[in-house]
Formats: structure tokens, C-alpha cells, sequence
């Protein structure tokens, strides 16, 4: 067994097997664009974060869809102590069970929420936390509870928000980090209730919700055929969806 899928598998809270990026499309939860979109910016390094108001909704799963995008040369370092944090190697990605009070496994608040962000610097880090808005995040994460340095903060490549309405858990938006040393954050990704459909912003479009953010960048389109092509198998399980991860590194390279 990868030693990432061990990491990832001990996010699992529901029992069984832990569900994949299929799972969710299977389920609505995203759509084959959006995850092609996530696995590019991922593929590129982007830090992220996958919040939720209420517990329940999935943040913690599409958290484990996206560590599974990374490359398999990358070791996820799941922190539990500030030790864990201690002489940080960039090819590592820090994984913070969430962001929250309490003396839960994987938890961080407080100083050594502060230090985690940190991590940013040198490598990538990923966590979940309660926020249902960019703004309420960014209170949560700058304010006196946590003092996340700015440039830390603004450094986080992609926030990612889920809700729950009736019995639809969804992906209903994903802001990517725009650049600087403020937290600025641009929405790339919405899901509309009316219709259940989700929208892709392309880059530089000011007016509405467009076509897509994948549009012209073939990164994006060879990350949604990987895609496509693991639903169309029916590619469930993380293992196989990890190995065609594998084979799309090696192909980038």
C-alpha cells in the first residue's frame, strides 16, 4: 500500500471503503470539468482548503478526492503535535484533519494553526475547517483565535465549499487564490441549485459565469480526460484512481 493512501484512509469517518473522485461525480457532488479543473491546479502545487458550515456535508471527502491528486513522489505528513511541523521538506504536503478547538486527532487551533499555515511557504499543506463563506474563512483564520499571517493565507491556492440542501451534497463554489501577499480569492467555480448544474469561470472573465476555466489550457483538458476516462471505467476505488494519477505525472514530466 502507498503510503498516501494509508494518510488518506485514516480521514475515513463513515466506515467502508473511502469514496473517490467517481463517488462524487457518481453522487452530483461535482461534475468531470470541475474535477479535471481541481486535479490541474493541484498538479501545479495549489494548497487547499475544503470547507463546510455544519458537519455532516462531505468536506472531509473531498479533501481525500484531492490528496489523491497528488503526485505519488509527494508524503502526506498528517500533523498532530507542533513537532510534526518541525523541519518541513517541500516534497511533503502537511494535512490538518481540521482546522478547530478541541483535542481532537489531527486537530490544530490557535498558535499551531498559525504555525501550520506556515508550512505554505515551503511545500503544500490541506485541511478542512467550519466556514460556509471566503470572508467567514478569512475572520476565522486572521482573527485573534488563530492569527494566520496574510501572506499565509493569501498563499492557499484553492478554497473549496460544500453545502447540503435536502438530500444533495455539493461542491457550490471553489475560489482560487489571486496573486499577492493579501488575501484576495477569486470564485472559478459555482454550482447553480436551480438547475443542479456547476459553472467554470475562465480566466479574465468579468461578466457572469462563462464556459470554462479549463478554456484553452491543455493541462486542464488532459487532467478532465484522466478524468472522464477513470468514470467511464468506473474507476472507484482510490487505488486505481491513484495509479492513473501516477501514469499522469509521469506523462507531464
Amino acid at each position: 500500500m502507498h503510503p498516501n493512501l494509508r494518510e488518506i484512509n485514516s480521514l475515513n469517518q463513515r466506515g467502508g471503503r473511502m469514496l473517490s473522485v467517481v463517488d462524487l461525480i457518481a453522487d452530483g457532488t461535482l461534475d468531470v470539468p470541475c474535477a479535471g479543473y481541481l486535479l490541474a491546479e493541484v498538479s501545479r502545487g495549489a494548497s487547499f482548503l475544503c470547507a463546510a458550515g455544519p458537519g455532516g456535508v462531505g468536506k472531509t471527502t473531498l479533501m481525500a478526492s484531492l490528496l489523491s491528486f497528488l503526485p505519488p513522489t509527494e508524503r502526506i505528513v498528517t500533523v498532530i503535535s507542533p513537532w510534526d511541523m518541525d523541519e518541513p521538506d517541500g516534497a511533503e504536503c502537511h494535512l490538518c484533519h481540521e482546522i478547530g478547538a478541541g483535542g481532537y486527532f489531527g486537530y490544530m487551533w490557535g498558535d499551531d494553526a498559525a504555525k501550520f499555515f506556515s508550512l505554505g511557504a515551503q511545500g503544500r499543506i490541506a485541511a478542512t475547517l467550519h466556514a460556509e463563506t471566503v470572508p467567514e474563512l478569512s475572520r476565522q483564520l486572521l482573527g485573534p483565535d488563530n492569527r494566520v499571517a496574510p501572506a499565509d493565507l493569501a498563499g492557499i491556492g484553492l478554497l473549496a465549499f460544500m453545502v447540503r440542501e435536502g438530500g444533495r451534497r455539493r461542491v457550490s463554489s471553489v475560489h482560487e487564490s489571486d496573486p499577492g501577499d493579501e488575501p484576495s480569492f477569486t470564485e472559478a467555480i459555482k454550482w447553480r441549485p436551480d438547475t443542479d448544474t456547476f459553472f467554470l469561470r475562465p480566466l479574465g472573465c468579468l461578466d457572469g459565469m462563462c464556459a470554462s476555466v479549463g478554456s484553452g489550457d491543455p493541462l486542464v483538458a488532459r487532467a478532465t480526460d484522466l478524468v472522464q476516462g477513470l468514470v467511464d471505467e468506473d474507476a472507484r476505488h482510490l487505488e486505481e484512481v491513484m495509479a492513473a494519477i501516477a501514469d499522469f505525472y509521469a506523462a507531464t514530466e
